[in-house]
C-alpha cells in the first residue's frame, strides 16, 4: 500500500494504515536482514496547530546476524512513539518526499532500533583453524592465572643464600 503526501494533506480527522508483514528481506544492512511477523497500525493526524503528526505503534521480530557465528538471532521489538511529519529533509522529524510504501515506512520507524551486535544465548562453537583457536576473554584469563609474567621470569630462579 502507497502513501502520498497529497492525500495526507487532505485529511480531515486520523487516517490508519494496517500494517501486516509476513517477511520483509532486508538487502542493504548489514545489522538487520529481516523483519518478521509485524503488525501493528500507523496512522497520520493533524494536531491542533495544524501540524501533520505520525505515529504508530508496532511489533514484530527483526533477524539480526550473531556477532560472532553469524547465524540468524531474532530479537523481538514493540515500538510506540509520536512524532512530526516534515517535508524538508534538514528538518528534525519523520520525512516524507512525495510517496512512501507502507513497508518502507516501516523499515525507515525501525531502524534506529537495530541492535548493533547480537550475540545468540545458546552455547556458541567458536570457530578454529590450523594452529589458530577463538577464545572467549573469560578462558584467556582463565589460561594465564598461573602463567608467570616473562619480565619476572628471571626472579623465580633466584635463590636466597641462608646465613648460617
Amino acid at each position: 500500500m502507497k502513501i502520498y503526501l497529497n492525500d495526507l494533506r487532505r485529511i480531515s480527522s486520523r487516517r490508519d494504515y494496517p500494517v501486516r508483514i509476513e517477511t520483509m528481506e532486508i538487502g542493504d544492512n548489514i545489522y538487520l536482514r529481516r523483519l518478521d511477523n509485524v503488525e501493528g497500525v500507523i496512522s497520520f493526524y493533524y494536531d491542533s496547530e495544524n501540524d501533520l503528526h505520525i505515529s504508530y505503534d508496532l511489533k514484530g521480530k527483526m533477524i539480526c546476524p550473531c556477532a560472532i557465528t553469524l547465524e540468524d538471532v531474532e530479537v523481538p521489538f514493540e515500538l510506540q512513539d509520536d512524532e512530526n511529519v516534515v517535508f524538508d529533509e534538514n528538518e528534525e522529524g519523520f520525512y516524507i518526499k512525495d510517496s512512501l510504501e507502507v513497508e518502507n515506512m516501516v523499515y525507515y520507524i525501525v531502524l534506529p532500533e537495530v541492535p548493533i551486535k547480537v550475540v545468540k544465548n545458546e552455547k556458541i562453537e567458536y570457530p578454529r583453524g590450523d594452529g589458530w583457536v577463538f577464545v572467549t576473554e573469560e578462558d584467556l584469563e582463565t589460561s594465564r592465572k598461573d602463567e608467570i609474567d616473562p619480565r619476572l621470569q628471571k626472579l623465580s630462579e633466584y635463590r636466597f643464600e641462608e646465613d648460617d
